[in-house]
């Protein structure tokens, strides 16, 4: 007896290998499978989904008969029995092969009365965009492990995450389930449901018009992002060529990037509001201060550097530098206000850091230390040289411009979720903030942005056509440009910003920013505008007279009043 007992606790304790084999047959595992959240736009149309789906698989290991096997799935689920029969001997020597990797729900239905031996189901999830490639690079996608690899779903992952369960049974020798072992059920936990700031409406405009506009003048690609300048949520946030997330294993990696956050550029022009505003608000110029841009329309910096306007302008005023987009005159101020107020202008704009709306892969663009820069930087910055911004920066800059000089965070985030809360970075003063978006409206309706005039809207915005930096370094590619434009409506409560975006188009077509870039934003923000119930205003009333802001020179402080000169009117053409 002592030795039967002896042998017992042997066996328990360390059975042998055959044994061990054996035992663990007598083991199974289900999995549960929960849902992922579903992704909604501001409005509640859903985004992205999680579909739970049955799959049915053959296990070979238990077929006896398979002519026999093939002919009864066939007559039961209505499938063809020749490739069941192919299917199944390609695979003879493994336990799994899909037959049908999404039941429908009368074939579901029918296995549930009837059993075939050798043939199983199970559930499994998957991530569906019933919108195609709409949003695609912004929205991401979920990997076969169901956690977010790219975009919103990387970004929001853990709310959006599911908590699968299981169940640990006994099984009998047949792999027929026998009982659930002690402990050995874990619930499913579903993940929660989404809603973030895109608005489907605005996104397809926004994609609609980008791609017309990219197709036209035969460019690689474009972005083209839409916010709410008084909360800093983006509605929508395009990038062309699309990507379909159900097309992951055939699409480049290159193209599924979110440009509009990863892609940092030289601006150019467009980056001179940021500066003139800066340059106003220190009171380094004033509005109707007499500039000279030459009549030659090329300029020497007193450092020796030589700089050239599109156009010979001669004498402009501060208004008219931003209006006509002198690069002479805004070099001028630019060196009154010296490096460390430029650098301290450029960062208080937000270049040079990302800006907070979290999705994965964000550039902080590129803005050097003021300890590196040179004569040339101070005459190069503020015409959108010598510094890098990706797309997001430079329309969450333009926010502060049109939410009276303070800066939100950008955010994909809806109204209501949690942490939504609205963070801002005072930027500039209100006066200097409304002063610059007037003036902005004259870039609109007398200077290089009238293709983005509206006969409903008081559309404000600045072109820009910027030279492609070489990237082996030594100067700028020849014929290669980045088109833009950036704007905002209405000019006295402005309810969206957005910015178009459109790299390397065929200058034989078109290059500049005003005629590539500014058509797009115009038809944006109109149908935009008039989605949301924003009624058309009337023509704005005349510039502010700058009450309240100085001009500074050698440390002095000088009151000094803003006429409002009327503008000579642009041929239209565009300053690089």
């Amino acid at each position: 007896m002592l030795a039967l007992l002896g042998r017992v606790v042997q066996l328990q304790l360390r059975p042998p290998a055959p044994l061990q084999r054996h035992a663990g047959t007598l083991h199974g595992r289900h999995a549960l499978h929960a849902r992922r959240g579903t992704l909604c736009d501001t409005r509640g149309r859903v985004l992205a989904a999680t579909h739970l789906g049955t799959r049915l698989f053959a296990d070979p290991g238990l077929i006896d008969d398979l002519p026999r096997f093939a002919e009864r799935v066939a007559d039961l689920l209505d499938y063809d029995e020749a490739e069941i029969v192919r299917m199944v001997d390609a695979r003879r020597d493994g336990r799994y092969v899909v037959l049908d990797p999404d039941l429908t729900a009368w074939r579901i239905a029918e296995l549930a009365s009837h059993r075939v031996p050798g043939l199983g189901t199970e559930r499994f999830a998957a991530r569906h965009y019933p919108h195609r490639s709409r949003a695609g690079q912004l929205l991401g996608v979920v990997g076969t492990d169901g956690v977010g690899r790219e975009g919103i779903e990387f970004a929001l992952n853990r709310e959006l995450s599911a908590d699968a369960g299981s169940i640990r049974f006994l099984r009998d020798a047949a792999n027929r389930p026998l009982s659930i072992e002690a402990g050995g059920f874990k619930p499913p936990a579903d993940g929660r449901d989404v809603q973030v700031s895109i608005d489907l409406v605005i996104q397809s405009l926004a994609e609609v018009e980008l791609e017309r506009q990219c197709l036209r003048y035969g460019a690689d690609a474009g972005q083209l992002i839409v916010m709410e300048p008084a909360t800093g949520r983006v509605l929508a946030m395009a990038n062309y060529p699309f990507f379909d997330p159900a097309e992951l294993l055939t699409t480049p990696r290159d193209r599924r990037r979110n440009r509009c956050v990863t892609d940092a550029f030289e601006p150019g022009s467009v980056f001179k509001p940021f500066v003139w505003a800066a340059a106003l608000e220190g009171g380094f110029a004033v509005g109707d201060e007499m500039i000279d841009c030459t009549e030659s329309g090329v300029y020497r910096s007193p450092k020796g550097r030589r700089l050239r306007d599109a156009h010979a302008h001669g004498m402009l005023t501060w208004e008219q530098v931003l209006v006509k987009s002198s690069n002479i005159g805004m070099a001028i101020v630019a060196q009154r206000m010296g490096i460390d107020h430029l650098d301290r202008a450029v960062r208080r704009f937000g270049f040079g850091q990302r800006s907070g709306i979290g999705l994965p892969g964000e550039a902080s663009g590129i803005v050097h230390p003021a300890r590196k820069w040179t004569h040339y930087s101070v005459t190069s910055v503020p015409m959108g040289q010598e510094i890098a911004a990706t797309g997001l920066q430079l329309v969450r800059a333009l926010a502060a411009i049109a939410n009276d000089g303070m800066m939100p965070a950008a955010s994909i985030r809806c109204a209501g979720e949690f942490g939504t809360e609205i963070i801002y970075e005072p930027v500039l003063s209100p006066e200097a903030a409304r002063y610059t978006r007037y003036v902005m409206r004259r870039v609109v309706t007398e200077g290089t942005g009238r293709r983005a005039r509206s006969e409903r809207y008081s559309i404000f915005g600045k072109t820009g056509t910027a030279q492609v930096p070489n990237p082996k370094g030594g100067g700028y590619l020849p014929e290669q440009y980045t088109s833009s434009f950036i704007g905002g409506a209405p000019v006295e409560q402005p309810r969206l910003v957005a910015g178009c975006f459109v790299h390397r188009p065929d200058k034989s077509k078109g290059h500049y920013g005003g005629i590539v870039a500014a058509p797009a934003i115009l038809r944006v923000i109109e149908q935009s505008l008039e989605y949301l119930g924003v009624a058309p205003d009337v023509e704005t009333a005349a510039p502010l007279d700058g009450a309240g802001l100085s001009r500074r020179h050698g440390g002095t402080e000088e009151q000094e009043t803003r006429g409002t000169p009327a503008a000579q009117r642009s041929d239209g053409r565009e300053t690089l």
